[in-house]
This record gives C-alpha cells, structure tokens and sequence, in this order.
C-alpha cells in the first residue's frame, strides 16, 4: 500500500515539475501526435482520474502562492520593525537617563505648591495655586478607589511589564500616517510616567521616551508603588471652592469632604472615572458652584460604567453595585473646603507678592541679568514676575518668613477683639468724591500695623485690615497714605537737629503768619491756638504745626531730602510750605521702618519679610542680607528719642499717659501721633531700642473718621494702646524689657541760651537768660549782636512771614508745662522801635 502512494506522489510532483535537462524520462514520446496523444492518455490512466490529478495540481499552486506571501510578509514586517526599532532608538538617543534615585523622586514625591514657615518654626501652609494637591500613603486609600480605577483604567494592570505591545504599533502607525497620539488606552505605568516625567506635547518623541521610561519604572517600582504614585499625580478636576485639584486625597476632601480612606463605593467609582476627562466630570464650575443637573450627568453616567467595570472584573459583588447606583452621590457632595491659607489670607497674600519679587532676580540671574537690567526693561521684568509666579506656585519652594506666629495671631485677635472702630461710611462721603456715575460703596473702618525688630530689620508681625474678605488691600505694607504731623520728625525736627539748627530746648515761635503768594494762612489743630515762644521739644511732642512750619522755612534750605535718600523713602518733589504737615505719602511700613532709624543709634536696617527661599532639591537660592543705612548722627537719635517721650507724658499722646507710666520703668518708649488733612487719615508711630510698633486707621476712600464729634478723635491711640499692652505680655523681653536710650557721647549737658542759641558766656541779658540742657557736639553755638541776626530769624519762620517781629521774640517761653521762663527782660520803646525798623 504504501509503495503505491509513494508512487502516486511522486507522479504528481513530476507532473507539475520542471524537468532537469537531459531528463528523458519526463519527456512525452511519440513521433506523430497520435502515438504522443496514447502516450499521454497512458500516463493519465497510470495517475488516476482527471479530476484528482487537477485537485492535487491547484492545491500545490496555492500552497505554494500562501507560502510566498507569508515569507514576503514576514520580510516587510521584519524590515518594518527594524526600521521602527531604529526611529525608536532615535528618538531616545539624545534623552538624559536619570539614575533609579533621581526617577524614584520623580515619580513619588510630588511637585507641589511652595510650603511657607513662620520665623517661629511653625508651618503656615501652602501658598495658593492653581492646583490643589496633598500627598497620601497607599495604606490611606479606600480599596474600591484602587479597584476602580484598575478596573476601568488598565485591567491587565497586574500582568504588563509597563505597555501593552499594541499601544506601541498603535502609535508607530499613527505617526506614519500623520496623525498624534491622541487615541488613549496608555496603562497607568505610562499615564504617571506622563503627568510626572514628560511634558504633555502629543508628539512620537514624548511617547517613544514615554515607553521607554514606562519599562524602566516597572522595574524600579512594584505595583502598588506605581498605582500610588499615579492616584496621588491624576488630575480630579475642581473641588468645592472651584480651586483645580490633584490626587485621590485632594480630591476625597474637595468633592466629599473626606479622607481618602473614607469614601464609599459610590463615592470612588465617581472619583475613579474622572481622570479621563476630569472638568467635564466634575460637579463643580470655576467659582465652586454646582453645575446645573444637565451637566452633572456626565459624571453619573461615568460612574455606573465604573460601576460596571467593577463587576465584570468581580471586584464587588451584584448587592454592591446595586447599593451603589441607588447612592445619591450629589446630595453628599461637599460645601466648601478648608485650606491652610484661608486662616492667614493678609499674610498668604504677603508673601506671595515678596517671594515673586524676589524669585524674579534669582531666575533672572541665572540667566545671566542683572537685577539692574532686568529693572529697566519693563518686558524683561514683566516675563520674570511671570516665570517666578509660575515656579513660586508650582515648584515646590520652601520659603521661612519673619513672622512670629505668636505674635502675629495676637495681633489678630486684638485687632478682632480688643480695637476701637468708627461705623461704615459711604464712598460719597470721601471728601475727593464727585459727581461721577460710579457706584455708591459701603466702606468699613479699616487698621493697618507693623511691628518691627530695628536691629535685624525682622517684621515680627502685622495687621493687614479688619476682614480680608470686606478688603483684600493690605493696610499694613500696600496702602500708601498722607501721613499727617509723623513727617514732623522725619522731614523737620530730625534734620534740624542734624544739622545743628536745634536743639531739644531751642526756642521756636508759634505764631499765625500769612504766605500771599500761596493764599494760604495756616493754623495749629486748635484754629484759634497761638502757643508763642515755646522749646522744640514742647512744639513736637505737642506736634504744633505754627512752630513746626516757622522751623521749615529754614530747614527746607537744608537739603533734608537727603535723609529720605538715605532711608530709601519715597518723597514728593515739591519742598512746598505744608509739607511737614504730611501731605506726602507712605506706607504703614515704610513710616516703621523710618522711625525705627530714631531707635539705633541714627541707624536704620530695612525691614524685610522673608528669611530664606530654598528649592525643592534642598539648595538655598535666596537668603536675605540686611540693609543697613546710616541715616542720622547718634546725637540726633537720642536727642529725637529724649523730645518724643515726652509724647506720652505732656504732649499728644497724654490720652494714654497712665498706660506710660505703668510700663515706663521697664520700657522706655518714644511716640508721634499724627493725622491728615480732614482727619482722613490717623497715625501712632511708637519705638523704643528694640521694637517699633507703628498702626494707621482710616477708610480705603479719603473719607474724614470724624466730623464735628467731641472725643471721638483718639481711637488709633487708644488701639496702639491696647496692642501693646497685649504683646508686652506675651513676649516682653522681645518688647524691649529693660532697654533704655542710651546717651553717646556726642551728647552733652551743659548751659546754654536756648533762644539765641549762644554759650553762656555769650548771652546777653537783655536778649536771653541761660538755661541748662542737652545739645550735641556739632549743635551751633555762637555769639549774636541782636534778634536780628539772621540765624536766629531763619528759625523764626522770617522766609514766610514776611511781618515777622521781634517784639513776639520777647516774652515767656514754655519750655514744658511745667517749666516756663522769661527772655528779653524789659524793653524800652526805643529798642522796639529799632528792631521794628530792622524788620
């Protein structure tokens, strides 16, 4: 049997083979057609029927046909392949490889928003962004969360090495046709290495690296590391607040108000569904409000697929996703979510605003700019500013400010608890208002303070406003307002005793005078009030304004501009005749910080905000440097600090001398009150040699605190009151316990002829009588012939008051109120007569 099968195929294969040459065997024989005919028709009876041998002919044809288009198509497929392995090592060649070290990082510690410190030690929080993310351990995650999310988005999770083969030749051929990566179905290997390592550009570059680094993380990560990982990077959407939102923990609290290990079943189908289009599956719009029912079924129908994955997969059982659909998912949803930056918003706001400030110079000379050039070129700065407030939100910083949490909640509480304030007033009452189609506003009373250590320059702490959600305008370091009868010291009286034109007891007049040229007759805060001969001390603690003007008509010859250089202090251009009544413009921190200048020795350290900014690699790219400026002689300091406690004592601040004298033998504290034209704007400046506490009041429109009220016009004194009172027993010894001003040797007591301004030895008794008092080295001393001469009328206020007489330089001079005395003795008519002609 087998000999004739073997036969009957070889018969076949010589039927449909080529001969070899020279094969004779193969060849039909026969000379005439008939015996070629029989010769045929022989060797088709010796095969068998006509029909098997056609069979067996076409089977061999196509067998053979089959064979060569799989062996062509192996060979286009394996050229293809090669030619795709090649593009892919391509691709790759030029990417960095990160040590396993460096890609754990990156995978696992997040890139969050910029972590803020107290100086205390204690942490404030995030700083707002756009993105709201809180990392969570895997053993803090719900279960279902996981289950759900392998279930609907990589069901062979547990079985790939990092991608599924056919994602790969999806994306080689999407390429080659021309189109992106836009088809999805990426495993959660490569979605991570997606949202941690890679940008989001949709082009073969970022996928063929996305592959490659999906291989290498399957094998630097376990799986539950990486599924971790993904559920804290995945975008969710908004939260209750419309904040944008990232991780399963964040988004547990934003949309439900719980822990990621407390949600429910229901709770995280719904959550586990949104990573694949997060906005449009959230409840919530922009601003934190639900969205209407209509687009809240997106979600839902997202859910029950979740739902559904969840069961096919026999992750939860038909009871449990029965219970789960009839779960009304959005009567839970949440109302609103806490963050910590909702407790400090003044303080939030702050140091946003410096640490972009001072990011920019960082970032910008990294790039090889100088803070100069990146100043001049407002392009350059605007690109900066933008650059820092994208890295300051969104990669991670670590900023430690100055603030002293203690401090800082204290102030808050009594400014909360413990203040003073006027009622709400309407905009139209500010006294700029015009007839304008703007809308009528309710405004509220409104605080500004800052507390300052004057060696470091540290501000321990301040008061922002009264309610951060009435007024988000920072009063304290963003409000910039006239600063009454404080510019008496700073622009006046501190360059008068620099300059050796006073000291604490030189005699000034306070007299009405009349400058035509300008229309303007000025007056002390009592219109009718004329104080005659008085001391410069008298006149500043009692803030006169008579006395103070007569005194800047010689001091603004003086150049005193030169100090607010010195200060770093802004200053109008114009050395107008008012303009130590304050009509010039600062903030409640930059008033501080020119005060705290009376505080150490003549010195003034700026103040400042933020201590340090660090990367998130550790590295200290910021580190603030005081700035020291020497502003004022130390006898000035002293001798101004000597003038302004008497604040306390006789002088403005007398409303609260019982608190003064309560404190004094342990705190020595120097004051200026002031307020601004209409009583719009209110002031207390108060120093000693640790601390300067400064505190403004007012509306956010120039509207007058008061009108026409009989002792209501104190509160801003009554309030830097209570605020200390409060902080000297909190932290007393940081409140300066025990310090005093200390007298340098620039400064001496010695008897001298306060009006005239001579040596004893000098004074003549019928122009002067000598007292005794403190003057410094350099205070000028000299011998006069007569009240005439023009040192002596310069003080007066001769530039302004063109009547000037020297029969109102004669009289009684209150040197305090408890200290007066008589200078020019007794005159006769013909020496009034002579100085009225010398007028």
């Amino acid at each position: 049997m087998k000999k004739y099968i073997d036969d009957f195929t070889n018969n076949i294969k010589k039927m449909f083979t080529k001969s070899e040459p020279g094969n004779e065997k193969d060849k039909v024989t026969g000379s005439t057609f008939k015996e070629k005919f029989s010769n045929i028709g022989a060797r088709m009876k010796k095969t068998g029927s006509p029909l098997r041998m056609g069979f067996f002919a076409t089977y061999e044809t196509v067998w053979n046909v089959i064979l060569f288009f799989i062996l062509t198509v192996s060979l286009l497929g394996l050229l293809a392949f090669s030619i795709g392995l090649g593009y892919f090592a391509a691709l790759v060649n030029d990417e960095e490889i990160q040590s396993n070290e460096e890609l754990e990082v990156a995978l696992t510690e997040m890139t969050e928003s910029t972590t803020v410190a107290f100086g205390s030690g204690e942490s404030l929080g995030t700083l707002r962004a756009d993105l709201i993310r809180e990392r969570v351990d895997s053993d803090d995650i719900n279960p279902y969360v996981k289950d759900a999310v392998i279930a609907t988005e990589d069901e062979h999770f547990y079985e790939h090495n990092g991608v599924v083969p056919k994602a790969f030749m999806r994306a080689a051929l999407q390429v080659f046709a021309g189109g992106d990566d836009s088809t999805g179905g990426s495993t959660l290997t490569q979605q991570l290495v997606k949202n941690q390592l890679l940008t989001n550009e949709t082009t073969f570059d970022r996928k063929a690296i996305e592959l490659l680094l999906a291989f290498r993380v399957e094998k630097l990560l376990d799986k539950d590391e990486i599924l971790e990982a993904y559920l804290n990077a995945v975008s969710f959407g908004r939260n209750s607040n419309g904040q944008n939102i990232a991780g399963i923990q964040a988004a547990a609290e934003g949309v439900f108000g719980k822990d990621a290990a407390d949600l429910n079943l229901a709770e995280s189908a719904f959550l586990a569904g949104m990573p694949q289009n997060p906005y449009a599956y959230t409840p919530f719009m922009q601003g934190g409000t639900v969205k209407d029912e209509e687009y809240l079924q997106p979600g839902k129908n997202r859910q029950e697929f979740v739902l559904d994955r969840m069961l096919l997969e026999e992750k939860i059982t038909e009871e449990e996703h029965a219970e789960a659909l009839d779960y009304d998912i959005y009567a839970n949803l949440t109302d609103s979510v806490v963050v910590p930056n909702q407790n400090y918003p003044f303080l939030t706001d702050e140091v946003e605003r410096r640490g972009v400030q001072i990011l920019k110079y960082v970032l910008a000379e990294e790039d090889g700019l100088t803070r100069e050039e990146v100043d001049a070129t407002p392009l350059i700065n605007q690109d900066y500013t933008e650059q820092a407030n994208q890295a300051l939100r969104y990669q991670g910083y670590h900023i430690t400010t100055t603030i002293e949490k203690d401090i800082y909640d204290l102030m808050q509480d009594v400014k909360d608890s413990n203040f003073y304030y006027y009622g709400d007033r309407s905009s139209e009452d500010a006294i700029d208002a015009d007839d304008s189609d703007a809308e009528d506003e309710v405004m509220q009373h409104e605080i500004g303070a800052v507390l300052k250590e004057n060696d470091t320059g540290r501000i321990l702490g301040f008061i922002g406003g009264r309610d951060h959600d009435e007024s988000s305008i920072n009063h304290a370091t963003q409000t910039s307002r006239n600063v009454g009868s404080t510019m008496k010291p700073l622009i006046t009286f501190g360059p008068a005793l620099d300059k050796g034109i006073v000291a604490p007891d030189t005699v000034l007049l306070d007299e009405k005078f009349e400058i035509p040229e300008l229309n303007w007759a000025p007056a002390n805060y009592d219109y009718e009030e004329e104080f005659g001969l008085i001391s410069t001390k008298h006149a500043l603690s009692n803030s006169y304004n008579l006395s103070t003007l007569r005194l800047w008509a010689d001091v603004r010859e003086e150049n005193p501009r030169e100090y607010f250089e010195r200060m770093n202090l802004p200053l109008q251009e114009d050395m107008n005749p008012s303009l130590p009544l304050g009509p010039n413009d600062l903030s409640v921190e930059q008033n501080v910080d020119a005060f705290s200048s009376f505080a150490q020795d003549g010195t003034m350290t700026e103040g400042y905000m933020i201590e340090s900014i660090t990367s998130p690699d550790g590295e200290v790219v910021y580190e603030h440097e005081p700035v020291v400026n020497e502003v004022w002689k130390d006898s000035t300091a002293f001798l101004m600090s000597d003038m302004l406690t008497e604040s306390f004592q006789t002088g403005s601040a007398y409303h609260i001398s019982d608190f003064y004298d309560s404190i004094s033998s342990d705190y020595d504290f120097a004051a200026k009150t002031g307020t601004s034209n209409s009583f719009v704007d209110s002031w207390f400046m108060g120093y000693n040699p640790e601390v300067t506490l400064g505190l403004w009041m007012g509306y956010d429109a120039n509207i007058p605190q008061v009108s026409g009220y009989e002792g209501e016009e104190y509160l801003h004194i009554y309030n830097w009151r209570n605020l200390t009172q409060e902080l000297l027993a909190l932290v007393p010894d940081q409140m300066g316990r025990g310090a005093s001003f200390q007298q340098p040797d620039s400064v001496r007591e010695m008897e001298y002829c306060a009006l005239t301004m001579e040596t004893e030895s000098d004074c003549e008794e019928n122009l002067d009588q000598p007292i005794e008092g403190l003057v410094a080295e350099d205070t000028r001393l000299n011998d006069k012939s007569s009240l005439n001469d023009p040192e002596i009328q310069s003080r007066m206020g001769a530039a302004f008051d063109s009547g000037l007489s020297n029969s109102s330089l004669r009289g009684v001079v209150t040197n305090t109120y408890d200290d007066r005395y008589r200078v020019g003795g007794s005159s006769s008519s013909s020496d009034d007569d002579d100085d009225d002609d010398d007028d």
